[in-house]
């Protein structure tokens, strides 16, 4: 079934779904190695990014023929800008994708209120320098143009592909790759490892969406639209397929 047979009330659920359960696991997991196991931030660090590396490959998996699964309005945005999505649609999904994550850094919180207190729920003061802006920019380029040259493949590795993506931008970059604007303001929201404090959040969003908007534009340069993918293929007139028949017979 192709995400063109789904409501568009289908498809708002499952990027809510995909950006609340993806906030929600990745908060979990930096809750769980700091304020439960007391973990030391590098091995935190891995936490979060084996845990958000294996949730990005099933949410794609899982909901990529309903909405295409962005989860992300910097991947939105950067399909809007190659023509992937229209402006409708990246108008409703952005919104969702935000109230998603609102919702998936909550219900982190939530279940770890029995053991590690009502201190979970806290804006952030951890500090992400200046530099790491830059880490955001180029990290959402890359994962951007990941996805677009996937789609544009009509590949069936693209899940995987985010997962490692991202996955090894926590684990390998100076920002720990948020590298979606939702992601960034539900951070705000938690303590621990996990968070980041409001100034630098906005500023990790207003990277990101900027890193969405050079892949997109590299991308339509690169691969425009229509893709020799998306050409209708002739079809063979009646004679051709009355002599292919006999040929066959």
């Amino acid at each position: 079934m192709s995400s063109n047979e789904f409501t568009t009330k289908q498809k708002l659920v499952a990027e809510f779904f995909g950006s609340a359960t993806l906030v929600f696991v990745l908060v979990s997991s930096g809750l769980l190695a700091d304020g439960m196991l007391g973990a030391s931030p590098s091995i935190g660090v891995l936490f979060i990014g084996l845990a958000t590396a294996g949730w990005l490959f099933v949410v794609v998996q899982m909901l990529g023929p309903i909405s295409g699964a962005h989860v992300n309005p910097a991947v939105t945005i950067a399909l809007l800008v190659t023509g992937d999505v229209d402006a409708k649609t990246a108008r409703q999904y952005i919104p969702v994708q935000f109230l998603g994550g609102l919702v998936g850094v909550s219900l982190a919180g939530l279940t770890f209120v029995s053991t590690i207190g009502w201190e979970v729920f806290a804006v952030s003061a951890v500090e992400r320098p200046a530099s790491t802006w830059l880490a955001e920019f180029l990290g959402t380029v890359l994962l951007a143009s990941v996805i677009i040259s996937l789609i544009r493949q009509e590949s069936e590795l693209i899940g995987i592909a985010v997962g490692f993506t991202v996955g090894m931008g926590i684990i390998g970059t100076a920002s720990t790759a948020f590298l979606n604007p939702q992601v960034a303001l539900a951070r705000i929201f938690t303590s621990g490892i996990a968070g980041i404090q409001p100034f630098d959040a906005v500023m990790f969003m207003l990277a990101s969406a900027l890193g969405g908007i050079a892949a997109g534009l590299m991308w339509r340069y690169l691969w425009p639209r229509p893709t020799p993918l998306d050409r209708p293929k002739p079809e063979p007139d009646n004679e051709s397929a009355l002599d292919e028949f006999a040929v066959e017979s």
